[in-house]
């Protein structure tokens, strides 16, 4: 459209606008007239919608006795879910958040004036019936706020969050809203506080724990390998835990019937998430422990014991705790009685806490009751990498030294590392490499002059920053790097002066020499 065109398209535009404000036009006629009742979830993306949002501002100021809102409009087109859903991406972006936000403004005000109950709000807005945990975690923030002001306006019609969440939901769906809102910032708190509040609900109404078991579905798994869904066993652990804390003359009688009921497999799920309990953790401990006899009289694999006791859901600690130290003592036994068939403690470690071993490590190196067993482990993995021809660049990433930056060469784990690039060298000669090569490969010559500016900070690790500086030169040197391209690609970095001086200076004492 040329200038004037446009110019004149405005014009009659706002005359128009200026007409229907002096008429009052019902802005359900105007959102009819722009063809926005046509646009279904897709109104907010519309060109005409601005002008009707205008429109609706514009006749509020002209008649603030009597307030128009947009969401009875939109209301009459979109339900509250897709409503909620428009808005939520409409506030991501800075041109359609205000109008975003105003439009649940005007949809609480509304549901508060027509006094909507809670549980119809949450009806409305069809919590739970989407895959996207962000906009859940919204709307269910939206619900909690509407829930506590509609309390505080109606005193009379007041009911607890979780009590109306169990009304509309069966405790299994209820369950799944919350842990999906635990996992976004937003509702983290919330979620939390709710399932609190859902688990003194049921011991309040003297649910047992083989009621909640069932309300949970986890029935259905008792004769499976494991439990398939674990948020929901994680619920029930914390129901357990509850239940005997008030009722603690009932803990042994409850694990005997665990135990009898379940598999071998799903009773140590529960036992290996009891143990994060205190007032479980000691009977959970006990009867893990009290399992190995019998692993050895049916001479069960190490393997299998460790994938049955759930050793790698112990985390980063695990070298120091009881179990592991028992399993480890259980293959030792286990190696003895079959000479023949003696199997690896070290495979199961590496096969199911794979990309935690370094951290466990790092953690055992912490104590020194589990120095050793942590330095054993780490040479175990180093043998193994180095039988399987991992190159020191990949393992210097693998120990997790390019995030420590200006303090790798201080690191514990730099000398682990350079060993390793010795014994590789020595393994595969053809594939050697130096501890500057290693270096360049994992960080770039600038970032690597930040690496050596904290290290000759350190004492312990000036000498070796001064000898790798030289090193680097000679790099250099021997790739023909020139000063201008020195100082154009490193130039910027406050170092890098003192080591191009001494970059040039090498330079010249080459041309002294060979003239």
């Amino acid at each position: 459209m040329d200038p004037p065109t446009l110019k004149l398209a405005t014009k009659l535009e706002m005359d128009q606008m200026q007409h229907w404000l002096t008429t009052r036009k019902d802005p359900d006629e105007v959102f009819q007239l722009l063809q926005l009742n046509m646009a279904g979830s897709n109104i907010f993306e519309k060109a005409a919608f601005p002008t009707w949002v205008k429109y609706v501002d514009d006749l509020n100021s002209k008649y603030p006795e009597d307030p128009t809102w947009m969401y009875t409009t939109l209301a009459k087109y979109v339900n509250d879910n897709v409503l909620f859903q428009m808005t939520y991406v409409a506030k991501k972006s800075e041109n359609t958040k205000a109008i975003a936000t105003k439009v649940e403004d005007e949809w609480f005000q509304s549901g508060l004036q027509n006094r909507k109950t809670p549980a119809k709000a949450l009806l409305n807005l069809e919590l739970g019936t989407t895959a996207d945990s962000g906009l859940e975690s919204s709307l269910l923030s939206t619900w909690a706020r509407y829930t506590e002001v509609f309390g505080r306006r109606y005193p009379e019609e007041k009911s607890t969050m979780i009590e109306t969440l169990t009304k509309n939901f069966d405790d299994f769906d209820v369950t799944k809203i919350l842990h999906i809102a635990k996992t976004e910032e937003l509702t983290n708190p919330l979620a939390t506080k709710l399932e609190a509040a859902q688990l003194k609900l049921w011991l309040n109404s003297g649910k047992s724990t083989d009621d909640i078991f069932k309300l949970l579905k986890l029935d259905q798994d008792i004769n499976d390998y494991s439990f398939q869904d674990k948020i929901l066993l994680s619920t029930w652990v914390s129901y357990l835990d509850l239940f005997i804390t008030k009722h603690p003359d009932k803990k042994d009688v409850l694990f005997s019937a665990l135990e009898f009921r379940l598999n071998d497999r799903p009773f140590n799920e529960i036992i290996s998430m009891a143990k994060k309990f205190s007032s479980l953790e000691s009977t959970a401990i006990r009867i893990q422990n009290s399992q190995f006899p019998s692993f050895l009289a049916s001479n069960k694999s190490p393997r299998n014991v460790f994938t049955l006791l759930r050793l790698a859901d112990e985390g980063d600690d695990i070298l120091g705790t009881p179990v592991f130290q028992m399993w480890m003592k259980y293959v030792e036994d286990f190696n003895k009685r079959n000479p023949a068939r003696k199997e690896s403690w070290f495979n199961p470690i590496r096969i199911e806490c794979e990309w935690g071993g370094i951290r466990m490590i790092d953690k055992a190196m912490q104590n020194p009751s589990t120095v050793d067993i942590g330095k054993k482990l780490e040479r175990e993995w180093l043998n193994y990498w180095l039988d399987e021809g991992n190159t020191p660049e990949v393992v210097f990433r693998w120990l997790n030294l390019v995030k420590a930056g200006g303090r790798a060469l201080a690191d514990r784990k730099f000398k682990t590392w350079t060993s390793y690039l010795d014994e590789f060298s020595k393994k595969y000669p053809t594939e050697a490499i130096t501890v500057i090569d290693g270096l360049r490969a994992n960080y770039n010559d600038i970032n690597l002059l930040g690496v050596f500016k904290e290290a000759k900070n350190n004492p312990t690790t000036e000498k070796l920053t001064i000898n790798l500086e030289n090193t680097l030169i000679d790099k250099w040197v021997a790739e023909k790097k020139s000063v201008e391209f020195l100082q154009k690609q490193l130039g910027h970095v406050d170092t890098s002066k003192d080591m191009i001086q001494r970059f040039t200076a090498k330079l010249e004492k080459i041309r002294n020499h060979t003239s």
